[in-house]
């Protein structure tokens, strides 16, 4: 054999070998990117301290951290967990989806974390416009009431565009608003729940004067330019011990009826009649501290048209002021919406609901 063949095949068995190793490396790579990126990554633990640290810095409080996940936005990779204080442990308030907030943190390179985030501040905020409110709406409207707040603290640059500020409480906001009137505003989102069924004409007309005098003080207080306030009447009877019992009877046997006009769904008339009955005896065998107390049992969650309003709900009054009209609602306000100042009895409209499930 020719030297130059030997130098040949020694070079073609050289090649083949680097060629193998060369496949060997490719194949690899996503193998090593794992085990780079495993090493670099921050443990869940580590995670989760880093986010209980910042939040016990921020409100003063221990919050429980958990849920953790992970998800990508704009190509960077976040943590993202739920998140609640301590202190709502075995209180109504665990398990109410209301005061559940979320925080999240930035994964950075070399496994680092940055500095996270959270909108606990939005729940905070609302918790504290309530407290203010409460002691005012319960003067008015009278004990047998629960509210759902939610507040917006609204910033802008140039009047041309409006965004959120995580403000976390009622004085910074109004610290803000009064340091730059023109560049911070309050808008105000106030549902006011009221457990009483109203029973004639003139209690009628007492309960609009009742909403009339809250509107007035609203006014007085700042809270009224940007405001949508609902007030809303529900029969007392859905506090009854056996309502549950009823309640989860009604979607398996509703059907299609005429109400006013309108085509709805209801239970038929001897279950509404025969409902209307046993809750209202249990009602009238209760005391008002026992009332009182299964209030105390709902939760804000349950605060809503679907779980509370649509067959319990008697009565209904909205309050819109034409700024909060024309900021969230521009395309439907009406000229009747343009005169309305609530500064006028009359401006104070109470409605029926036409799904009210109870036979007096």
């Amino acid at each position: 054999m020719k030297r130059g063949d030997e130098d040949l095949r020694t070079r073609q068995k050289k090649g083949w070998i680097w060629g193998v190793i060369a496949a060997l490396i490719i194949i690899s790579i996503p193998g090593i990117y794992q085990f780079i990126k495993t090493l670099m990554t921050p443990d869940i633990e580590e995670v989760r301290a880093t986010i209980e640290s910042y939040l016990y810095e921020k409100y003063g409080e221990e919050f429980v951290v958990e849920d953790i996940g992970t998800r990508v936005y704009k190509d960077e990779e976040e943590y993202v967990a739920r998140i609640y204080p301590k202190s709502i442990i075995g209180t109504k308030k665990e398990w109410d989806s209301y005061y559940y907030g979320s925080a999240s943190v930035d994964r950075l390179p070399f496994g680092k974390l940055a500095e996270p985030g959270d909108d606990y501040s939005y729940i905070t905020r609302n918790m504290d416009m309530e407290e203010y409110l409460l002691p005012e709406i319960k003067k008015t409207f009278g004990e047998r009431v629960l509210i759902n707040v939610d507040v917006a603290h609204m910033v802008t640059g140039d009047g041309s565009w409006w965004a959120g500020y995580k403000s976390k409480s009622l004085v910074e906001m109004r610290e803000r608003i009064k340091s730059n009137p023109e560049k911070n505003r309050i808008e105000l989102e106030l549902y006011i729940y009221i457990f009483d069924r109203i029973n004639d004409e003139a209690e009628k007309k007492e309960r609009r004067q009742q909403i009339f005098n809250f509107v007035q003080y609203l006014k007085e207080e700042g809270l009224f330019e940007y405001l949508e306030l609902g007030v809303i009447f529900i029969d007392e009877r859905a506090l009854a011990p056996s309502y549950r019992e009823y309640r989860d009877k009604i979607y398996s046997i509703e059907e299609e009826t005429e109400v006013e006009g309108e085509i709805v769904y209801l239970p038929p008339m001897d279950f509404r009649r025969e409902m209307s009955e046993v809750l209202q005896k249990e009602v009238d065998q209760m005391s008002e501290e026992e009332i009182l107390e299964r209030l105390d049992r709902i939760r804000k969650s349950e605060l809503s048209y679907k779980r509370i309003r649509e067959y319990n709900g008697q009565y209904q009054s909205w309050i819109y002021s034409l700024e909060m009209l024309v900021a969230r609602y521009k395309s439907s306000i009406t000229e009747e919406d343009r005169q309305k100042t609530y500064s006028n009895y009359d401006d104070i409209e109470i409605h029926n609901y036409i799904k009210y499930i109870y036979l007096n």
